[in-house]
């Protein structure tokens, strides 16, 4: 889905914006991955195993501070593009995944 919005970015405004917004969605969906690789550990069966977890997701934050927050600090990449596609990505997976969940606490409760 980030293509054809990235296309449609670049053909109103710039290649800029477009490469920021492709950014930006590159960046969330690292993040996202790094959440599922965070949360995998965080149900491992050891203690030592969930403690590396809980760190995980310490590291994965200030990844995305890093990763966002630089180039937006030296002015890189427009940063309303790079925001949006990294907001879009935690959108899209809340929009798939939350019906998903509700299915699964209802029969959790039956």
């Amino acid at each position: 889905m980030a293509i054809p919005v990235g296309g449609a970015i670049f053909y109103v405004y710039n290649m800029a914006h477009a490469g920021s917004f492709l950014y930006g969605v590159g960046t969330g969906l690292l993040s996202l991955v790094t959440m599922a690789f965070s949360v995998s550990l965080l149900t491992g069966p050891s203690r030592r195993i969930r403690m590396i977890g809980a760190f995980s997701f310490v590291v994965r934050y200030g990844f995305v501070v890093v990763v966002l927050g630089v180039p937006a600090y030296l002015e890189l990449w427009p940063v309303v593009g790079m925001l949006g596609g990294f907001a879009g990505v935690y959108l899209l997976e809340n929009v798939i995944l939350l019906p998903g969940m509700m299915r699964a606490v209802g029969e959790a409760r039956v």
